[in-house]
């Protein structure tokens, strides 16, 4: 909702740098010191760490601000609502995982009902109008996600969760700043500013942690007997 509110209202290359950068922000008081002092223990995990702020942080929210100047918010939430399929495929060879028969079939029902509520029940249109830009974006987007969400798995970076992912935002906001400053408007108003704090306070600074807190207690969580 707020990627096609921001539509008219704010550059997508301004609203991409300015949330990413006020999370930095609000959480840099805290954590700013916390890294400080592990910076060398950081600094062995960056390159992973910028590939990281690059995929969950630069491109992800990115494509889908562009994407939302073509796309409808009820086609993005369906398009990203692949998110799981992709990050199931992406796991086969980054995870070693082996494709099942249920799983497979899963994920075809899941394509085809994604088609369906995309063409609203008339499949033949998907092939006959094509597929916009804005679909091919938002798709990226939802799979640059899902590979975010495959190597956060596949190299569980021994760093706490909070400084782990602060590192991320600087490393997503410095690779903003050329788009940034390349775009045509960078002004904050009154529309833009509400839009701003909420993608930058809670999508970006708080629900991040969150799920990656989460995913690292289920990680650690023994099967039970």
């Amino acid at each position: 909702m707020v990627n096609r509110l921001s539509v008219g209202v704010i550059d997508p290359a301004a609203i991409s740098f300015y949330r990413w950068l006020t999370a930095l922000l609000v959480l840099s008081p805290v954590m700013l010191p916390r890294v400080w002092r592990m910076r060398q223990r950081i600094r062995t995990y960056l390159p992973k760490l910028w590939l990281l702020g690059l995929l969950g942080m630069s491109l992800y929210q990115s494509l889908a601000y562009f994407a939302a100047h073509t796309v409808s918010a009820t086609s993005m939430g369906l398009i990203l609502a692949t998110m799981p399929l992709l990050t199931v495929l992406v796991a086969f060879p980054l995870l070693n995982t082996r494709p099942t028969l249920p799983l497979l079939t899963g994920t075809a029902v899941s394509f085809a009902g994604l088609a369906w509520l995309l063409t609203a029940g008339h499949l033949p249109s998907l092939w006959q109008r094509g597929v916009g830009l804005g679909e091919w974006l938002m798709l990226l987007a939802s799979l640059s996600y899902a590979l975010y969400c495959v190597l956060v798995k596949r190299w569980q970076i021994p760093l706490p969760t909070w400084e782990s992912l602060y590192v991320q935002i600087l490393c997503g906001t410095l690779m903003l700043v050329p788009p940034f400053l390349l775009t045509s408007s960078m002004a904050l108003s009154a529309q833009s500013l509400p839009l701003v704090l909420f993608a930058g306070l809670f999508a970006s600074a708080l629900a991040p942690g969150l799920w990656m807190q989460a995913c690292n207690a289920w990680a650690r969580k023994k099967p039970r007997h």
